[in-house]
């Protein structure tokens, strides 16, 4: 068990970060929709629906809702369908897909009724892509086409461009690889000859996936480092996530684990904000693949269970369940849980089964072949429409050189009389041009002294301007030496006041446990063997004393219990306040020492130590037995536990220490449960080892508390 589980409880907690991103438009349609009526407004809460989709979604619903109320009063359809596509994607991002699906299927009604063959299309392909999530690759491939051939008769070749793409992940889904990568190569055809990246970016991970799937692993890695690239240049935080999941996923292929876990935790952090439930159960299901590998099984279990729970808890996620019990059935194949194994790959085949059928892979060749022969019908009647505008096009040629004759006949007699009029009018010319001449040296004299006067004007303004911008160059050139200089002294006083804060505490714990040294030395040394002394007196006045009755000697016996029991009670407070086996043998036996003490019969207590062979330095051994010692006393006061897990692990990465009970835990959220001394306690010497610290509970869901504390590496000579 790694540091990445500190990571992974963050992550678990992520929340939403789009909140804001579209702020500033929301806010001004919001402003303005106050004064708007009629389609104006249809169009605004439309324009609403889209803005609020990855901030508010029940916001983005709502207004979609009163658009279509809106809309059907007036009888604008146009943008009422519009506002049905809208709800429609809305409904996709939350994977109400049966819902979408009813929204698509609105606007068709309403977009054939319009004859807009273009939304027809983008809606059959929206439709498809649906029914593609849903595993339902048979409707998915029927809707594709449509759009495919709509698109084609419109000539739009974006549209064609992204059916293409879309059909071969149809292909892909169903094994048929070198098929797909036909139709992914056309579709990047044209989406670089449209410089569209989004498009790319989303073709470059499709390439990447297939190639990955056919072993070429180079070509694969080239691909999704392109998507990558492309998807930060855009900012499109949703083909970014993708493309990291599947080249970590690669990574672990190629046994680089590092990569592929820094790979896969950032995709599931953006698919978090996105509140992508698919996308992060796919993440999920690689970084426990990760962890097989790293033959981290608790680890690998605690993801994969998580990913399981996620799957089967959500709506429409069947493909990515199928993964992650196939995942499952792998990790319980290397414990050597037969049965176990066999299980969840009995449930891997069974869901598979159910998605890829013979009768679906005969349905899309059936399909192609339909479509491929009614592209091959299409291409000979644009064969024979070309010939046909040629030979019109030959006929106006040879009727346009007739006109032409025509015309050259009657311009020669027209020159014949224009001729006559030239003479004529030469001679009147000739005065005007004097006239004309004479004005034209007024003007150029006029504008003369005007650019002069101009020149003068602009002179003086830009001295002024020049002087105005040193000023103020040297002013802000002051205020920023002065604003630096400040900063430096605020950050030099706030460094002195964290060293000495660190410094006093330092202080505080070293006194605090030599206080403790100093106690339980004189409890040991000093009074327990007074004690003891005592005992042994009593004990050898036993023979000399004469009872004159059974109750007297009872009452001496009684005495001398009560000694035996306080010399076991000084030895007990001793050991508590500085173990010997803490001072002695190190913290892994001091550990299991001090819960050896707790009976079993109150509570259960397992306790796993790991890279704990090499002693620890004695500040770091005597503060974390005090965490754990302050930990286990608040289970055993407060949890009402009957399980208690304790695990110390020493690794590279630091000291990880994972307590976890299946008591009546706490309000996480609510502070005032953390304003308890002994949480403080642990809290204080945990940042004193320079360490963090994580609680995860829930009331009646027990109490998980996880640490870290930060090892120095070791440097070779």
């Amino acid at each position: 068990m790694k540091k990445f589980v500190l990571l992974f409880i963050v992550l678990f907690y992520l929340t939403q970060g789009y909140a804001q991103k579209n702020k500033h438009i929301i806010d001004s349609i919001e402003n303005v929709i106050k004064t708007q009526t009629d389609s104006v407004l249809v169009k605004s809460y439309s324009e609403l629906t889209w803005q609020y989709r990855f901030v508010n979604k029940e916001k983005a619903i709502n207004y979609g809702r009163k658009g279509i109320v809106l809309a059907k009063k007036i009888n604008y359809l146009e943008g009422l369908g519009q506002v049905y596509n809208d709800l429609g994607i809305i409904y996709y991002d939350k994977g109400a897909y049966d819902t979408s699906i009813q929204l698509y299927n609105d606007a068709l009604l309403i977009r054939k009724q319009l004859n807009d063959n273009l939304g027809i299309a983008k809606l059959y392909n929206k439709i498809g892509i649906v029914y593609q999530r849903q595993g339902l690759y048979n409707d998915a491939l029927y809707n594709q086409q449509n759009a495919l051939a709509l698109f084609e008769t419109e000539n739009n070749l974006i549209g064609i461009s992204y059916s293409l793409n879309n059909i071969g992940i149809l292909q892909q889904n169903l094994g048929r690889f070198d098929e797909a990568l036909i139709y992914h190569n056309q579709s990047i055809a044209i989406k670089e000859k449209l410089k569209d990246k989004a498009g790319l970016l989303q073709s470059y991970i499709n390439v990447g996936n297939i190639y990955k799937i056919k072993t070429d692993y180079t070509k694969a890695e080239n691909f999704y480092k392109k998507a990558i690239q492309f998807s930060r240049e855009i900012e499109n935080n949703e083909y970014l996530a993708n493309a990291l999941n599947n080249l970590g996923s690669l990574q672990v292929l190629l046994n680089k684990y590092y990569e592929a876990k820094q790979n896969i935790l950032e995709s599931y952090q953006l698919r978090t904000e996105l509140k992508d439930i698919k996308g992060r159960i796919s993440c999920l299901n690689n970084l426990g693949s990760v962890l097989i590998d790293l033959k981290q099984y608790d680890s690998a279990k605690t993801v994969l269970d998580y990913a399981e729970s996620l799957a089967e808890k959500s709506k429409n996620t069947k493909p990515e369940l199928i993964v992650v019990y196939q995942t499952q059935s792998k990790l319980y194949e290397v414990l050597d849980k037969a049965q176990l194994s066999l299980s969840y790959y009995k449930k891997y085949a069974a869901y598979k089964d159910s998605i890829f059928n013979n009768d679906l892979n005969l349905k899309f060749s059936e399909l192609e072949a339909k479509y491929n022969t009614s592209q091959k019908e299409k291409q000979i009647q644009e064969q024979q429409a070309t010939i046909n505008k040629n030979l019109y096009d030959l006929s106006k040629q040879k009727l346009l050189i007739s006109q032409n004759n025509l015309e050259i006949a009657a311009n020669a007699l027209a020159l014949k009389g224009q001729n006559e009029l030239i003479l004529e009018q030469r001679l009147d010319s000739t005065e005007q041009a004097k006239k004309i001449d004479d004005l034209n040296k007024e003007k150029q004299i006029n504008r003369l002294q005007i650019n002069t006067q101009r020149l003068e004007n602009n002179k003086k303004n830009i001295l002024l301007g020049v002087a105005g911008v040193v000023i103020l160059l040297s002013i802000l050139l002051i205020y920023s030496t002065y604003r630096r200089y400040k900063l430096r002294k605020e950050k030099l006083l706030q460094e002195e006041i964290t060293r000495q804060q660190e410094i006093s505490a330092r202080n505080i714990l070293k006194a605090e446990e030599n206080e403790r040294r100093r106690i339980a030395g004189d409890l040991h040394d000093g009074l327990g063997q007074l004690m003891s002394a005592a005992k042994m007196n009593l004990s050898a006045m036993e023979t000399e004393i004469h009872f004159t009755s059974e109750a007297q000697k009872k009452t001496y016996q009684k005495a001398l219990q009560l000694v035996d029991e306080s010399c076991k009670e000084i030895r007990t407070v001793s050991h508590s306040m500085m173990p010997n086996a803490l001072l002695k043998a190190g913290l892994d036996s001091a550990l299991k020492e001090f819960l050896l003490q707790i009976d079993n019969k109150i509570i259960n207590i397992n306790i796993y130590t790991e890279g704990l062979e090499k002693r620890l330095d004695s500040e770091t051994e005597t503060v974390l037995y005090r965490v754990i010692q302050e930990s286990v006393n608040n289970v055993l006061k407060h949890a009402a536990a009957t399980h208690l897990d304790i695990s110390v692990i020493k690794d590279t990465d630091g000291i990880a220490v994972m307590i976890e009970d299946n008591g009546k835990g706490f309000d996480t959220t609510q502070q005032n449960n953390f304003e308890g001394i002994g949480l403080k306690n642990i809290q204080t010497r945990v940042k004193y080892l320079k360490g963090t610290i994580e609680w995860k509970s829930a009331p009646n869901k027990g109490t998980l508390v996880a640490i870290h504390i930060p090892v120095e590496k070791e440097v070779l000579a």
